[in-house]
């Protein structure tokens, strides 16, 4: 029993488990056959587009490769047709995607259809945004491709490569309308704006259309055409697309007026508006102005572009005139109006035009002013400028400028307009004055932008140019609007007188003016004759600092230096006149000296044997104003500058001096001179040849002309100036004749300079010559120097030491030079001139040189004053005698300070002062040949010592202060009229700030006057610090120490000492 229900169960499992299978065979059987009819729809679909696409006639290439990839997705679609897809979740996905397909294939088809199926020429002009659509379809099928879900299936078919290569064939299709079917279509619009031009014209537009769509142009083709496009007018009228009618009834206008078929007649007679009607059609209802771009919406009413899409953006959808709703917001071109507001505007300027031109001969000046205004609003359209020149207003227009009673500005706009038209008007308004009457305008500051834009118009043509920059005051107005805050005038202004530049008057012209760039530019590019008449022009001109910096530029240096070495005599004098001229500039100098031309050039012209005299003296004249100007380190920078001092070309230098005409003999000496001022090397060249001093100084014997002579002193003065051993004389006989004439240059000449230049070589003489001491002690040179160091004083109040006139420094040269012979005769080794210079008492005019002359007369000075005191007197006295006289001195001295004497000694006050000397007494007179105390020198030198710090004046007067404590019999009280004279101080101040030299002498100074006088306390703490700092001086600390010792303020057993 058990068993039996058991084996009964499991048959009932058996049966159960066939009738699912059976269930499921049945429903698979089902599904594949709903799948297999649905691909075949979409394959169907796919074949259908392709049929669709071959059919186009326009832009081939695009489809036909579109529908090579349609076939390919058709193929793709069959395999996977023949695909068993077992697992239903796969196939729901794919059904999906296969019906988003099919409904992009179908909207595809549809697009091309609508095309294929209506008007050939509405296919040409819809054909960009047709294919702009089929890009978009394209790239959609090509997207829902990738969505198929075709990797489980790849196995066998490799569907999912296939479908790859589909989706990148479908995006490389670019559907782009070729350039010449643009043409095309512009052509179409264009004719239609115009109301179709000429029936020949469209008949040659009819024929390129239909070439484009692969047509024939005949009777049938217009005539289908214009059916097709007269049905889809109705189509469009019958859903109220007003603006799409509209654009068809112009191209209904266009195929009639091919003439191949008759246009039908006109419904009613056309009434001609009036012209106030006119103008309100034409008028946008929103901007209530003209329409340039007139468009219309579906309702059919027509608005101004920019006014009706501005409309359409705050939101609204109703018609602004009829208040209908509106279902699309579309616009449309409405080209046909447009014409009409075209031709309406041709035929009302052609009005305006001729009431204008009929008005310029009113002589009423709102009349005349209003006929301008019109007729520049004509113009402002360059299509009737053409009508306005045929006029020939141009001269009229004018002479109302002439005038200045009408609008000037809209005047010269039409002028403007007319020069630019054609060469006929510019010739016209030229002949009538219209540059003259600018260029017044420009002088009276009434500057329109307009009167610049005729002479640029004007200034294009070369023979207009001339005219322009031959007119009176042109160019200078130009240059000075070139300043001109307006950007536009100063530009116009720039370009005018660009178009002048290409004439060398006119450069020249604006260069005077102050525009220096052309004359730069024309100059660098001309031949040597241009640049010389250019540079002959430069030197005529008056330049300024601020001027003469736009030549600061070494093209034009180099140009202009590189001219000396043209062939022509006055192209060189020419330009050497222009670099003398540009050489009144520093800065122009620095640029000529680092120009390596210049110099050469220069040295050339100088030696050549073929320039005359008057090149060669400008030539030196220059080289003066070089060398004149030249700095040390112009000498590293420019070698020609260092040969220029080279031994040879001094000797050239100097030959050229002994054989050319006075006034070149002097150039050449005078750059002797200056070439042994600036350089130390040429100095020795010139003093180690015997033969060129021997020359120098022959020159100064044969020319007796002062200018020739005063250069030879100059020089000769200058070569010795700072050299040990002074001048070099040439050799016997010359050598006494050179003496004599210098002497007799220093007593008898006139000339100030020439006497100080010869005194600075006498002066330089050597001191142990005995010949040269001979000719000075019977000379009349002693009376000379008297003359010149005791000349009238208030010749020296007047002099200012910090800025001196030109007399006052020839001066000062002069006393300089003068004591520095003076110098000779006070020597202690030659009595015989001391006993000269003794006989003219010439001591109270070096004290008042210590007062007033310059830092060297000082020096001199002083020196002189030491030599005079440091000499004994022919009657000297006994020891005995000065003995006896210093004993009595100090009662004297006591009196004296009860008296308060200041003056030490030659005082006017009591006899008894003027008969002994406060330090040496009776015995004064006959001890010294000059006694400083009673020449009241002491004074004179202590203030030199202060004042003169910082020259070597300083130093001279403390050694002729030294010379009052040189006898021990007299040193305290020689020491108390120091101190007395204020000498500490100024022995502090030199201790503090004077040079190691000057410190030197004062430490004796201080050392002697210490040993026998007392010195305040204040100063002596002052000076403690300024002698302790020098104990670090190698030099002094032994001298400093002896000092400090003698104050008791280190020991004497000091490791100092």
């Amino acid at each position: 029993m058990g068993i039996g229900r058991s084996s009964i169960r499991e048959g009932c499992k058996n049966n159960h488990r066939k009738l699912r299978f059976h269930s499921f065979l049945k429903m698979d059987i089902l599904g594949f056959s709903a799948r297999d009819e649905f691909l075949k729809r979409v394959v169907d679909d796919l074949s259908l587009l392709i049929t669709e696409a071959e059919d186009v006639t326009l832009e081939k290439e695009s489809f036909r490769k579109f529908s090579k990839y349609v076939d390919h997705l058709r193929t793709l679609l069959q395999d996977l047709r023949a695909k068993r897809v077992h697992e239903k979740p796969e196939w729901e996905t794919t059904r999906s995607v296969l019906q988003k397909l099919q409904a992009e294939v179908r909207k595809a088809g549809d697009i091309i259809k609508a095309r294929n199926s209506g008007s050939r020429l509405q296919l040409l002009l819809k054909c960009k945004t047709m294919l702009s659509q089929m890009k978009q379809s394209a790239n959609e099928i090509a997207g829902v491709i990738q969505q198929l879900s075709l990797a489980k299936l790849d196995s066998m078919l490799q569907l999912k490569s296939k479908a790859d290569e589909i989706v990148h064939g479908m995006w490389s299709v670019e559907f782009r309308s070729a350039a010449a079917t643009e043409a095309i279509v512009s052509e179409i619009e264009e004719s239609i704006a115009q109301n179709g031009r000429s029936q020949d014209h469209t008949m040659r537009l009819l024929h390129q259309i239909a070439d484009a769509v692969g047509a024939t142009p005949n009777v049938s083709l217009v005539r289908s055409e214009i059916a097709l496009l007269k049905q889809e007018k109705e189509e469009m009228e019958a859903r109220k697309q007003h603006a799409e009618a509209l654009q068809l009834s112009q191209l209904i206008h266009l195929l009639y007026s091919s003439g191949m078929i008759l246009s039908p007649p006109p419904e009613s007679p056309t009434i001609m508006s009036p012209r106030n009607y006119l103008i309100n059609s034409f008028t946008c209802p929103l901007s209530c102005e003209l329409m340039e771009d007139p468009v219309a919406i579906v309702c059919g009413h027509s608005f101004e572009r920019n006014a009706i899409l501005q409309y359409f953006r705050t939101g609204r959808r109703v018609c602004p005139t009829c208040n209908n709703e509106l279902s699309s917001l579309d616009v449309t071109q409405n080209i046909s109006l447009r014409g009409s507001i075209q031709e309406w505007k041709q035929r009302n300027a052609k009005l305006r035009l001729q009431s204008a031109v009929s008005s310029l001969d009113s002589d009423d000046h709102e009349v005349l002013n209003e006929a301008l205004e019109i007729l520049l609003a004509v113009m402002e359209n360059t299509s009737y400028i053409a009508e306005v020149s045929q006029q020939g207003i141009a001269a009229k227009l004018v002479d109302l400028l002439k005038t200045g009673e009408v609008n000037t500005k809209a005047a010269l706009k039409c002028i403007c307009h007319l020069a630019h038209y054609s060469e006929e008007n510019k010739k016209t308004i030229a002949a009538k004055g219209v540059i003259r009457c600018i260029v017044k305008q420009f002088c009276r500051g009434e500057t329109e932008p307009e009167g610049l834009v005729i002479l640029l118009e004007l200034s294009e043509n070369e023979v207009f140019a001339e005219m322009i920059g031959k007119t009176k005051d042109s160019i200078p107005s130009l240059v000075s609007l070139l300043q001109n805050s307006n950007p536009d005038i100063s530009n116009k202004a720039l370009n005018v007188l660009g178009n002048l530049s290409c004439n060398i008057n006119f450069v020249i012209n604006m260069a005077e003016a102050g525009y220096f760039e052309p004359y730069l530019a024309c100059f660098q590019k001309g031949d040597s004759e241009t640049r010389a008449n250019m540079a002959k022009e430069l030197t005529r001109m008056h330049l300024w600092e601020s001027t003469a910096r736009h030549f600061e530029n070494e093209r034009f240096i180099s140009a202009l230096t590189k001219t000396l070495y043209s062939s022509s005599q006055d192209y060189k004098l020419k330009c050497l006149g222009c670099i003398k001229k540009l050489l009144a500039f520093p800065r122009l100098v620095r640029m000529f000296l680092s120009d390596r031309n210049t110099i050469p050039a220069l040295h050339g012209l100088i030696q050549s044997t073929i320039s005359n005299q008057q090149l060669k003296q400008v030539a030196v004249e220059i080289l003066l104003l070089l060398v004149g100007a030249s700095e040390p380190n112009d000498y590293q920078t420019n070698p020609s500058l260092e040969e220029l001092h080279s031994q040879h070309n001094i000797n050239v230098f100097l030959q050229l001096a002994s054989t050319a005409n006075t006034q070149i003999k002097a150039s050449f000496l005078h750059l002797l001179l200056l070439m042994a001022q600036k350089s130390g090397n040429a100095r020795l060249e010139i003093r180690s040849d015997q033969s060129v001093m021997a020359h120098l100084f022959s020159i100064l014997e044969e020319d007796s002309r002062s200018e020739v002579r005063l250069e030879v002193l100059k020089l000769a003065c200058c070569i010795a100036e700072g050299h040990p051993d002074g001048v070099r004389l040439p050799p016997s006989p010359l050598k006494e004749t050179v003496i004599a004439t210098l002497l007799n240059i220093f007593t008898s000449s006139t000339n100030t300079e020439e006497r100080s230049a010869a005194a600075g070589i006498i002066g330089r003489l050597p001191s142990d010559d005995t010949t040269i001491n001979e000719m000075l002690c019977k000379s009349e040179t002693l009376k000379a120097i008297h003359e010149v160091v005791c000349a009238n004083d208030s010749k020296y109040q007047g002099m200012s030491r910090e800025s001196p006139s030109p007399l006052a420094t020839t001066s000062n040269c002069l006393l300089e030079n003068t004591l520095a012979v003076l110098l000779h005769y006070t020597e202690p080794n030659k009595p015989e001139l001391q006993r000269q210079v003794s006989k003219l008492n010439v001591s109270p005019c070096l004290v008042h040189v210590l007062s007033t002359g310059s830092a060297l007369a000082k020096q001199r000075a002083a020196t002189a004053l030491y030599h005079l005191s440091q000499s004994s007197h022919p009657d000297t006295a006994t020891t005995t005698a000065m003995a006896d006289q210093a004993q009595s001195f100090f009662p004297l001295l006591q009196f004296r300070r009860l008296l308060q004497i200041k003056s030490w000694c030659g005082s006017s006050t009591p006899a008894l002062h003027q008969s002994l000397c406060a330090v040496h007494g009776s015995a004064c007179p006959s001890r010294h040949a000059l006694c400083l105390v009673e020449a009241g020198a002491v004074g004179p030198l202590v203030q030199t010592v202060v004042s003169e710090l910082a020259s070597s004046a300083s130093e001279a007067a403390l050694v002729a202060l030294d010379t009052l404590l040189k006898d021990d019999a007299y040193l305290p009280s020689a020491a108390a009229v120091i101190v007395e004279n204020q000498g500490m101080t100024a022995i502090l101040e030199v201790l503090d700030k004077g040079s190691l030299s000057t410190k030197e002498v004062a430490l004796d100074l201080f050392y002697k006057i210490l040993r026998h006088s007392r010195i305040a306390r204040e100063q002596s703490l002052r000076s403690r610090g300024f002698l302790i700092s020098l104990l670090r001086v190698g030099q002094l600390k032994r001298k400093a120490a002896l000092v400090l010792s003698q104050m008791d303020a280190i020991p004497q057993q000091s490791s100092y000492f």
